[in-house]
């Protein structure tokens, strides 16, 4: 989990719940940087992510909001949090208002979340097709592997069947 800064003069953040292991966005939240904005954030995060561990950088309302089991706060550099923190790189690319010193419209909360919600999409959508990939040339793998061991399990079986047996 992390928070990215909008507008530190309007005191607006976008909080983000990513998985650490598709990197896919699971719930994203437009608000301040207080303590009731990360518990709205962690109800839209679906219920089977909610029993993991939490990783986050070292802001108290992490360590006040979550026990002690599930909260892994982890210092700068030691990347613990390298998959929120390239998930906001990548908004920041996608995203116009997410940019810092932008001169976009970003008075409107309503069109920034809107915003905001098209570069997610773009972003699970993208994560989503780099996982099919993976797991496709995983299979592919196995498979050629599967095949390289039968060629030889097969190749061991008719020596062995081709011996002259005194």
């Amino acid at each position: 989990m992390d928070e990215l800064c909008i507008s530190k003069r309007r005191n607006l953040w976008l909080w983000t719940a990513v998985s650490r292991y598709t990197g896919q966005i699971l719930a994203w939240l437009v608000g301040s940087r207080e303590w009731h904005h990360l518990e709205r954030l962690w109800r839209m995060v679906p219920e089977p992510w909610r029993k993991r561990l939490v990783y986050s950088d070292g802001y108290g309302a992490y360590s006040a909001f979550f026990s002690s089991w599930q909260h892994r706060p982890c210092e700068k550099g030691d990347g613990g949090t390298a998959t929120v923190e390239g998930v906001n790189t990548s908004l920041r690319h996608r995203c116009g208002p997410l940019v810092r010193r932008a001169c976009g419209r970003r008075q409107d909360n309503g069109w920034l979340a809107n915003r905001i919600g098209c570069a997610v999409v773009a972003h699970n959508r993208g994560g989503q097709r780099r996982l099919n990939r993976r797991f496709r040339d995983a299979q592919k793998r196995r498979n050629q592997r599967a095949q390289s061991t039968g060629a030889i399990n097969g190749r061991n079986q008719r020596a062995q069947s081709t011996e002259v047996k005194p």
